[in-house]
């Protein structure tokens, strides 16, 4: 899948990250030699990291973890239920800020651009490393951070702000304050993976340009849209993306459906390899370019196999999101009269049921049997009656 430059690269990441006990020990256990790996199907049997994994090592290794790497900036990411360290050394900022320019300006940010970043600066730091991005690309930047859309939208009025980057609910109210941008970049919460969700955005801000963008604070960017509006391309030359089965880990064709795992092909400071998101996407290739042509669309949690097929129930809310009727309630129940699945979603709101049914089968890629909308949900939640 990645040809033989980002094969060499990664073998120096994963020899880097064999000097943390984290992966020495992994690596170990599992028989790896980074400097053997010389295929992409070599790479496929390294061992993956899990959220489990870097809870275990932060519990072994109070309170840094054994990812701990010395004069690095400390921010925080949510982990379970809790928040853990990690760290980005002066070396990893600058590189990071090179890619993001790059992806700024895919997404049509120019140099000299007026644009307002409402994305948080303190604790997690994801404002600032998207900053450091646009100070990169030459645009002059507004810190404003997120919460008070009045206030940015007055910000945008008076000074002729460009482009706007931030979450798509958050730009949507600055956007009802009356403020108007050419460019959105959004990020932070599904966007472009819900339908109709971009078209309300930009009406919103009168805006031509608007983009998703994805990345987790770990890994920043993953993949990002272009001008083009056409699907999310990934960043390889910073971050490497497979998908892969969520129940076997067994790695998927382009065009299936998957977890997707990602591996930092240069980071010095709290390296991952291998890491499974939990986020559910596909992945095509065009020309040289991977893309994941409709974004993340859900979480692989709660996964069900129904007629044979895996069903993720949580990339059905992306769904609802996208009628304006229906409230985002919903219970899907599967039972199994005569030996055979029954998929039943009932949802709460008002829609039309036949249009509903459609969506719900293009994004699950299996046809409920039964879609009911009603305008009060008994329940709601997942339940697996068959057993």
């Amino acid at each position: 899948m990645y040809g033989q430059k980002v094969l060499a690269d990664l073998r120096e990441q994963l020899a880097h990250a064999a000097e943390f006990d984290l992966y020495a020990a992994a690596f170990d256990s599992a028989g790896i030699d980074p400097a053997s790996i010389d295929s992409w199907e070599a790479f496929q049997e390294v061992p993956f990291v899990e959220t489990e994994d870097l809870e275990a090592d932060f519990e072994a290794n109070p309170p840094e973890g054994s990812l701990y790497t010395a004069g690095a900036m400390i921010s925080f990411s949510p982990m379970g239920d809790d928040l853990a360290p990690m760290f980005d050394t002066a070396d990893d900022l600058d590189y990071q800020a090179s890619v993001n320019a790059d992806v700024f300006e895919r997404a049509g940010i120019s140099p000299g651009d007026r644009v307002l970043n409402t994305f948080g600066y303190h604790l997690f730091g994801t404002g600032l490393l998207v900053q450091r991005g646009l100070e990169e690309l030459g645009a002059e930047v507004f810190p404003v951070g997120p919460g008070d859309s009045e206030q940015a939208a007055a910000f945008i009025q008076e000074y002729d702000v460009d482009a706007l980057i931030g979450n798509p609910s958050f730009a949507t109210k600055v956007g009802d304050e009356g403020a108007s941008v050419e460019v959105f970049v959004g990020g932070g919460e599904p966007f472009t993976s819900i339908p109709g969700y971009r078209e309300e955005v930009k009406d919103a801000l009168g805006c031509d340009t608007a983009v998703d963008y994805f990345g987790t604070r770990h890994v920043l960017p993953i993949a990002a849209e272009t001008t083009d509006e056409n699907g999310l391309y990934v960043s390889s030359e910073y971050a490497i993306v497979e998908i892969v089965d969520p129940d076997t880990g067994d790695p998927l064709e382009p065009g299936e459906r998957g977890e997707v795992v990602v591996t930092h092909r240069r980071k010095d400071g709290f390296p991952l390899v291998r890491y499974r998101t939990g986020d559910l996407a596909e992945l095509e290739r065009r020309g040289d370019d991977l893309v994941l042509p409709d974004g993340v669309i859900g979480r692989t949690d709660n996964r069900l196999k129904v007629k044979g097929v895996k069903l993720y129930p949580e990339s059905i809310p992306a769904v609802l999101a996208g009628f304006e009727g229906l409230t985002g309630e919903y219970s899907l129940t599967v039972t199994r009269p005569e030996s055979t699945d029954h998929l039943e979603i009932r949802c709460e709101g008002s829609a039309e049921e036949g249009e509903l049914a459609e969506a719900l089968a293009d994004r699950l890629i299996i046809s409920p049997d039964e879609v009911v909308v009603v305008e009060d949900l008994d329940r709601s939640g997942v339940f697996d009656e068959r057993y």
